[in-house]
């Protein structure tokens, strides 16, 4: 669904005339806005299968530190492993990589653990491994990474659209206070209930990760 699929689609709900381009009006631009709002509910309710993906890092002898290219910012992990050596790999808080790299005699081996390590001048995340690789490592991680704002009309979105039009139309009927026609405390209500239908649909292709397990 494109940015501009998405506006017109809030734009009808609002009796107003549809636009060529996300400019056209300085209405289109405020529903524009709105747009990316509800699109940011929408991704944050939920690990969207849409959004998720594998990031492979290719670690080298010798460095210990690496880039998660294409991560953004704004994302998940799910899991992370070393594909060579056959195990999962573990998150350490800053504190604790700190600890294991500056209160041990330096190792180098296959690495077990990971911790972040601020971002890249693109907006990517870094990340330390430990112990510092003595040869060449396939580590790979499974993440949720969320997409970036809507700009330009044919941006486009993977996640479920309706939830995204119903909050952008809610949130629009607040804003201008209109008395006629559907209130937007009933609009957010709908908008609740195309979210959750959405999420139970998506929650039935992952039902493993619903499970709760002693450990």
């Amino acid at each position: 669904m494109t940015y501009l699929d998405l506006i017109n689609k809030v734009l009808i709900r609002l009796r107003e005339t549809q636009v060529a381009t996300p400019t056209d009006t300085d209405y289109a631009q405020l529903v524009g806005y709105l747009v990316n709002d509800a699109k940011s509910i929408v991704e944050s309710a939920w690990d969207w299968a849409a959004l998720r993906t594998t990031k492979t890092i290719t670690a080298y002898s010798g460095d210990n530190t690496y880039t998660i290219t294409g991560s953004g910012g704004d994302y998940k992990f799910l899991d992370a492993y070393n594909d060579t050596s056959n195990f999962r790999l573990k998150l350490l808080t800053q504190n604790e990589m700190n600890n294991l790299i500056n209160l041990n005699t330096a190792a180098s081996s296959s690495p077990e653990y990971f911790s972040l390590n601020g971002l890249d001048s693109n907006g990517d995340q870094n990340i330390i491994v430990y112990p510092t690789p003595d040869a060449t490592y396939t580590l790979k991680f499974d993440m949720v990474i969320r997409e970036g704002e809507l700009e330009d009309a044919t941006d486009t979105t993977a996640i479920p659209f309706r939830p995204i039009v119903m909050y952008a139309w809610a949130m629009a009927t607040r804003e201008r206070g209109e008395t006629g026609g559907t209130a937007a405390q009933e609009i957010f209500g709908l908008a609740d209930r195309a979210l959750a239908d959405a999420v139970a649909l998506e929650a039935n292709k992952y039902q493993a990760e619903l499970l709760w397990r002693p450990v």
